[in-house]
């Protein structure tokens, strides 16, 4: 378990923009040479509430987490950039602590890496949309003895994600003032139950401190569409974990998930790239939840998507929407979506980590690798 996230922690703390850790010093702004990122701190409070998102989590209803984060983030302002996004992309890591606000969730502590573009409104002022995904540490998980009320989470260390809106202020040279919104979210993935996550919607204000400072660039955008002429991708992909299960004795141990995706994908845009696929998957401990439940249906499932990709480098961030056209389980939604984070070490060939969830409930993440032709 603590060697798959700590796997997982660094496949998101690497992943980055292109080029953001370029080496020019002495670049003129309106230069179509890539400027050195622009470094910044920030540290600022949040305070939201718990979303009880199912029955087995109604005890923590009421409940207010609020917490204290700390962010270094490295921003870009240039004209490649500026063509690639028209926007400021910063990007970073964070580290928050956070106590919410009942004693069977206890307190928490979350590190991710971020990636947060601006968008320019005025002068002084930005729009920001936020994305951040790494680990958390918990400290009072469900135990039967001890905690046996926590349905939310199982283990100690378990993902962590993060998305939300921001208002930015700089009302200097050096120092912004920051308002935002954000949905966090914590889950093991399936690796162990009970996994019914930690859903908590929050407001913060923050401030920023930034030494170095320049005029944000505002040239021309590069309008010529060069992907146009790119051919579809196709991709094969087999993926794969061992989950936590009770097999029909009643021992707890790991049981394998394999499974096999194909798809193909046309880029639409710089950065933004169209996907449809399905997949098929066994998963040995749905049998034998199944079997328990003397049901005789298969725990073979196959399923149709549509998604989107962001291409960042040699990194493909993807979201899909799923529905199955096999499933005989009676546990789950016949809709389910997809997240995840994929390396191409090559032209052909990459390695990633995926999150099924049927909607706020995460069944499982496996990791994957692929060849593209």
């Amino acid at each position: 378990m603590y060697r798959f996230c700590e796997r997982w922690l660094r496949l998101w703390l690497i992943s980055q923009l292109p080029g953001v850790w370029l080496l020019a010093q002495e670049t003129n702004i309106n230069s179509p040479a890539r400027l050195p990122s622009i470094f910044s701190v920030s540290a600022g409070v949040h305070h939201g509430f718990i979303f009880a998102h199912s029955p087995a989590v109604e005890n923590t209803k009421g409940a207010n987490p609020t917490g204290v984060e700390v962010d270094v983030g490295w921003q870009r302002n240039d004209a490649p950039t500026w063509n690639l996004c028209n926007c400021y992309p910063r990007k970073g890591l964070l580290i928050a602590y956070y106590n919410y606000d009942t004693k069977i969730l206890g307190e928490s502590i979350n590190a991710a890496y971020f990636l947060e573009p601006h968008y320019k409104l005025g002068k002084r002022s930005f729009f920001s949309l936020k994305g951040a995904a790494g680990l958390t540490y918990l400290t009072n998980p469900f135990d039967s003895i001890k905690n046996p009320t926590n349905q939310s989470y199982s283990t100690t260390i378990s993902g962590y994600l993060l998305v939300g809106v921001g208002l930015w202020y700089r009302f200097s040279n050096h120092w912004w003032l920051n308002g935002s919104v954000s949905y966090q979210h914590t889950s093991n993935g399936g690796l162990n139950l009970p996994n019914k996550g930690i859903n908590w919607p929050t407001a913060g204000i923050a401030l920023k401190y930034q030494k170095d400072t320049r005029a944000y660039y505002t040239g021309a955008r590069f309008n010529e569409k060069f992907w146009k002429n790119y051919p579809l991708r196709w991709d094969i992909a087999v993926f794969g974990m061992a989950k936590k299960g009770t097999d029909e004795h009643g021992q707890r141990k790991r049981m394998p998930m394999l499974g096999v995706n194909f798809q193909g994908a046309k880029q639409v845009g710089r950065i933004n790239m169209l996907t449809l696929g399905t997949e098929i998957w066994y998963d040995e401990g749905l049998q034998m939840q199944l079997n328990r439940d003397s049901l005789g249906a298969s725990a073979t499932k196959v399923g149709i998507e549509f998604g989107h990709e962001f291409i960042l480098g040699k990194f493909l961030f993807s979201q899909r929407l799923g529905v199955y056209v096999f499933d005989q389980t009676p546990y789950y939604d016949q809709v389910f979506h997809r997240w995840g984070i994929h390396y191409m070490m090559n032209k052909h060939w990459g390695v990633g980590v995926n999150l099924l969830a049927h909607r706020q409930v995460a069944d499982f993440i496996d990791i994957r690798f692929s060849y593209s032709l």
